[in-house]
C-alpha cells in the first residue's frame, strides 16, 4: 500500500524493544532507505541485521542518546553523510518510569523531559534544517493517549507527551511554508515490553479491554500503520495533527 522507494527515513529508538522497531520494519518493507538508532549500540546493530539482513545499501544503524543534543545532532549529520538527505524523521525514542508524584526526584524529571521532549525538539530541528534545504519533508512524533487521559503515577510522562502534541502544532505552523509537515501519533494501550509486566495480570488486561469501545488492546502494527500513513503522500494535506490510535480510550477516560 505504502511506497517509500528511495526515500530516506529515520526512526529513533528502534532497537527492538518497542514500537520503533516495527515502524522501522514497515518502512523498510515499503522500500525506504533506513537510518535507525538507539542508546544501546549492540541492540541497534542487532535490530538492523534482523530487519535488513545483508542489505547495507538501505540500512544505517548507530548509537544515539536522545537526551543529549550533541548526540542527536551527530546522528543526524551521520545520516546526511550516509544518504545525503532526510525525507522522513520519526521521533520515537522515549522513556517511561511510572512513579507517584510525591516521590518524583529532580533527576526523574530531568531524565524524562530530556529524552521525551527535549530530544524530540532537537531531533525535529536537526531534520528540519535539512528539509528546508530540500524544500520539504515529514516529521512524525510519537506521543501518547496520556495527553488526553489521567493516570495516577504518570504526571511527568504525561506532561512530556502533552508537550509533544503542542510542539507538533507549533512546528507544523512554523515550518509549513518550507514544505515540511509535522504530525503526531498517540498510541493507546498496546502490548510492549515496557508494559508486559503490568498486563501479565489477566484481570488488568481484561479490565482494559472492557473499558475500550473496541473491546481489545491495540497491536504495535496498527501504530506503525498510522505513522506510515502520516508520512505518506496519502496524508499530503495533513499537518499539525495528533492522531489517536487508541481503540477509543481517549473518549472514555478523562
Amino acid at each position: 500500500m505504502f511506497d517509500f522507494q528511495d526515500q530516506v527515513v529515520v526512526v529513533t529508538g528502534a532497537s527492538g524493544i518497542g514500537i520503533g522497531n516495527v515502524i522501522a520494519r514497515q518502512f523498510y518493507a515499503a522500500g525506504a532507505k533506513l537510518a535507525i538508532c538507539s542508546h544501546n549500540k549492540e541492540r541497534i546493530h542487532q535490530a538492523a541485521e534482523e530487519i535488513s539482513g545483508q542489505d547495507t545499501a538501505r540500512m544505517f544503524a548507530a548509537e544515539m542518546d536522545a537526551g543529549s543534543v550533541d548526540s542527536v545532532r551527530a546522528f543526524a549529520e551521520a545520516v546526511i553523510q550516509r544518504y545525503g538527505r532526510i525525507d522522513v524523521w520519526v521521533n520515537n525514542a522515549g522513556i517511561h518510569f511510572p512513579k507517584p508524584s510525591l516521590e518524583v526526584t529532580p533527576d526523574d524529571w530531568d531524565n524524562t523531559v530530556n529524552v521525551n521532549l527535549r530530544g524530540y525538539f532537537f531531533g525535529a530541528q536537526a531534520a528540519a534544517r535539512v528539509m528546508v534545504e530540500q524544500s520539504g519533508g515529514c516529521i512524525v512524533n510519537i506521543g501518547s493517549v496520556n495527553k488526553a487521559i489521567v493516570t495516577v503515577g504518570e504526571t511527568v510522562y504525561a506532561a512530556t507527551k502533552a508537550g509533544i502534541s503542542k510542539m507538533t502544532e507549533n512546528l507544523a505552523r512554523e515550518w509549513g511554508p518550507s514544505g515540511i509537515r509535522v504530525n503526531c501519533v498517540a498510541p493507546g494501550s498496546v502490548p510492549t515490553l515496557i508494559n508486559r509486566k503490568q498486563y501479565s495480570d489477566l484481570r488488568v488486561h481484561q479490565a482494559m479491554c472492557d473499558k475500550l469501545p473496541l473491546r481489545r488492546r491495540g497491536e504495535v502494527r496498527e501504530i506503525a500503520d498510522g505513522v506510515l500513513f502520516l508520512a505518506s503522500s496519502y496524508a499530503s494535506y495533513i499537518t499539525g495533527q495528533t492522531l489517536f490510535i487508541d481503540g477509543g480510550l481517549s473518549i472514555v477516560c478523562g
